[in-house]
């Protein structure tokens, strides 16, 4: 039946993941497409080369992730920056520790601790289950000091994510250790890259983000085995969720999914051989940035010649923080689209009546005013 099987090839193209009722859905309702990030002003004044967390210290001063390092950023309009301390693998998540020290998730190293005299320590870099804890993408403390973490592949970790996404895996877990330190304890195994969570505002249930697919997760700590689904079929990878002050989450979304993606992902062939022979770069894949390159995939159009963008084409990177209600709703959201620079958003934060933004792809934290968002 070729006629049949060309037919079924053009429709998985045009709607992908349809037939198993995962068709990406639209931008619409608290999503729809705005220019709010590009309308926001940096946080700095210099930039902060791809900041992928951020956490604002009792002293007011603002500490980043970037790169290998831990910034710290001080002074008027935060212009004064020094280095905390340096890892031997890319800074990722960070949380405050109660004692004046900061958790850090490092790639290929695990959670550290760096404490108020800056000194590092290892908290915890393997798992009960005797894999290393190799690819940390989130950390939450709780009140009496119980630290969560997602480890979000067992395989791939720190700029490798995308591999990870291409050989579609599910290696990722939800971890719980000591503050202390020593073996982190396996909650959840089988995650398809979960790159996010944090407490519920009780205490009593973890919501992870779950990036590869596409959704919100909520894990009663009572009930640890028995997850319940808040938020399915997003139309971004949803990367790391923190609370909000009223309630809800802030969720920031590293990329947009899109058709010619969904499609690539379910031909193995080709995305193998893709894989042997071409950069990752300039894979058909989604990115935190976009390189303006004629080396670029088309992605359906986007480049059109000499460089020249399509506006309506579907954006290889893209911008975007959603305010979630905590039923999963998405109540409002801030987006960067096609041809912009703020993409690749790898963290949102509330602090008072600020939100803190790190678009990784646009080498800048940007803040907003929370009242400006209800």
């Amino acid at each position: 039946m070729p006629g049949r099987e060309a037919l079924n090839l053009v429709r998985e193209f045009l709607f992908p993941g349809r037939h198993r009722g995962s068709s990406i859905p639209p931008l619409d309702g608290g999503l729809t497409p705005n220019d709010r990030l590009d309308e926001l002003e940096p946080a700095h004044e210099a930039p902060v080369q791809e900041p992928d967390d951020v956490v604002l210290d009792a002293d007011g001063s603002l500490l980043v992730t970037s790169g290998r390092s831990l910034l710290r950023l001080s002074g008027p309009r935060f212009r004064d920056r020094s280095v905390v301390a340096s890892f031997d693998g890319e800074a990722g998540a960070i949380a405050r520790d109660g004692d004046g020290g900061v958790f850090v998730c490092v790639a290929g190293a695990g959670l550290l601790r760096v404490g108020p005299d800056a000194t590092t320590t290892v908290v915890t870099d393997v798992a009960d289950d005797g894999q290393p804890v190799q690819c940390p993408t989130g950390v939450a403390v709780a009140g009496d000091g119980t630290v969560y973490l997602t480890d979000g592949s067992k395989r791939h970790h720190g700029g490798d994510w995308v591999r990870d996404l291409m050989e579609l895996n599910a290696l990722g877990r939800l971890l719980r250790c000591p503050r202390s330190g020593g073996r982190a304890q396996v909650l959840a195994d089988g995650l398809r890259y979960p790159s996010g969570l944090c407490l519920s505002p009780e205490e009593d249930a973890l919501v992870v983000s779950e990036a590869w697919a596409h959704r919100l997760v909520r894990y009663p700590l009572a009930d640890i085995r028995s997850p319940e689904q808040i938020r399915a079929n997003l139309p971004g990878y949803p990367g790391r969720i923190a609370p909000a002050a009223d309630g809800g989450y802030w969720l920031a979304v590293f990329a947009l999914r899109t058709q010619l993606v969904e499609f690539v992902l379910t031909q193995r062939d080709y995305v193998e051989q893709m894989m042997r022979i071409i950069e990752p770069d300039y894979w058909i894949r989604p990115a935190l940035r976009t390189l303006n390159s004629g080396l670029e995939p088309l992605q359906g159009g986007q480049i059109r010649k000499l460089g020249v963008i399509k506006p309506w084409a579907p954006p290889r990177s893209y911008g975007l923080v959603a305010r979630i209600e905590e039923d999963g709703h998405a109540q409002s959201s801030l987006h960067s689209r096609g041809g912009a620079n703020r993409h690749g958003v790898t963290s949102a934060r509330q602090f008072g009546d600020r939100l803190l933004i790190a678009a990784r792809g646009g080498d800048l934290v940007l803040e907003s005013t929370v009242g400006g968002m209800r």
